[in-house]
C-alpha cells in the first residue's frame, strides 16, 4: 500500500474545523497525526519501495503465534457464538443491530472525512447522521435516499496523505493490522464522543459491548465466507494477510481496485470487503498506482 495514498490525493484534500471547539478538536488531531506520523516513517525506513506487491512482515513467525491463538479463540467462542447470533436472530433484527453500530461510527467517519478534505463525502455521512438519527440509528433511511454507508478511520487518512503502512501486525483478538492502522485505532479511539459517553463503568460496559457485538456481527455475515477460507487455504495465515492488504488498498482509493495491480482479487472471500473493479466503473478522475 505504499503507493496507493497517491490515488487519494487526488481527490481528497487537507481541511480544519471552525469555532473554538473544531479547533481545539483539529489541534489535538494535529498533534496526534503528527507523533503518529513520525513513528511510522521510522518503522517504515526498512521498508523496500522496489517491491511494491510484497507485504512487509519482518515479525512473521511472533504474528503465526497470535494469529494461530486468535484462530483458535474464533472457532471456540467467535464461530458458535456468532452461528447461534445468525440462526436465532431474524435478518431484519441483525440489520438493525448492524445499522444502530454503524451509526454510532458517524462522528469518527466524518472527522477522517474532513481530515481527507472529502467534503462530498462528508456531506454524506453527516445528513446520513442526521437522517438516521431521528430513529435513532436503528433504520438506515438515509441509505433510501441515495446516501450509502461508507467507512472512514483514520488509518485511511494517513494513507491518504501519503503514509506508508509499516510492518504487517497480527493483533490479539483484534487480528490483521500495520504500523499505520495500529495508529489510526488508537487515535480513532480518542476521537470517538462516545468513548466518552457516561460514567467510567457505563463508558468501560458500552464501548466492550459495541466492539464484540460488531465483530460477532460480522463473523455472523461472513460465516460461511470465512470457514470457506480456512478450509480451502494452503497458508490461511498468507491468505488473510493477503486479503486485508488489498482490501486496506481499495479502502483507501474508496473501494476501486487498480487495473495494474498484480495481486489477485483475494476480498471477494469477503462480502463486506469485495472492491470495485476500475474497469466496471462508467467514469473514473483517479489516477491510481500500484503500492
Amino acid at each position: 500500500m505504499h503507493k496507493a495514498s497517491e490515488a487519494g490525493s487526488a481527490s481528497k484534500r487537507g481541511t480544519h474545523g471552525s469555532g473554538y471547539g473544531a479547533q481545539h478538536v483539529t489541534k489535538r488531531l494535529r498533534i496526534l497525526s503528527t507523533v503518529g506520523g513520525a513513528a511510522l516513517l521510522a518503522s517504515c525506513a526498512s521498508a523496500s519501495s522496489d517491491q511494491p506487491q510484497e507485504i512487509h512482515d519482518p515479525i512473521e513467525p511472533v504474528n503465526r503465534v497470535i494469529f494461530t491463538v486468535n484462530d483458535v479463540l474464533d472457532q471456540v467462542v467467535f464461530r458458535p457464538v456468532s452461528f447461534v447470533y445468525k440462526e436465532a436472530v431474524p435478518p431484519p433484527v441483525r440489520d438493525v443491530v448492524r445499522n444502530f453500530l454503524r451509526w454510532l461510527k458517524s462522528p469518527v467517519i466524518l472527522a477522517n472525512d474532513m481530515m481527507q478534505g472529502d467534503f462530498e463525502h462528508a456531506k454524506v455521512t453527516s445528513t446520513r447522521f442526521l437522517v438516521n438519527g431521528t430513529m435513532l440509528g436503528l433504520v438506515d433511511a438515509a441509505d433510501g435516499l441515495g446516501l450509502p454507508y461508507r467507512q472512514e478511520d483514520f488509518g485511511q487518512t494517513l494513507g491518504v496523505h501519503g503514509t506508508t503502512e509499516g510492518a504487517y501486525l497480527m493483533l490479539p483478538l483484534l487480528g490483521p493490522s500495520n504500523v499505520r492502522d495500529t495508529v489510526g485505532l488508537v487515535v480513532d479511539h480518542f476521537i470517538d464522543p462516545f468513548t466518552y459517553l457516561g460514567e467510567r463503568d457505563f463508558r468501560l460496559v458500552f464501548n466492550i459491548s459495541r466492539r464484540v457485538t460488531d465483530a460477532v456481527d460480522f463473523r455472523a455475515e461472513n460465516f460461511d465466507q470465512i470457514d470457506d477460507l480456512r478450509s480451502d487455504s494452503l497458508d490461511f495465515y498468507a491468505r488473510v494477510r493477503a486479503i486485508y492488504n488489498q482490501q486496506r488498498k481499495s479502502a483507501i482509493n474508496n473501494g476501486i481496485v487498480p487495473l495494474d495491480d498484480k495481486m489477485p482479487d483475494l476480498s471477494e472471500d469477503f462480502d463486506r470487503l469485495a472492491p470495485i473493479p476500475e474497469a466496471a466503473l462508467p467514469h473514473n478522475d483517479k489516477t491510481l498506482s500500484n503500492n
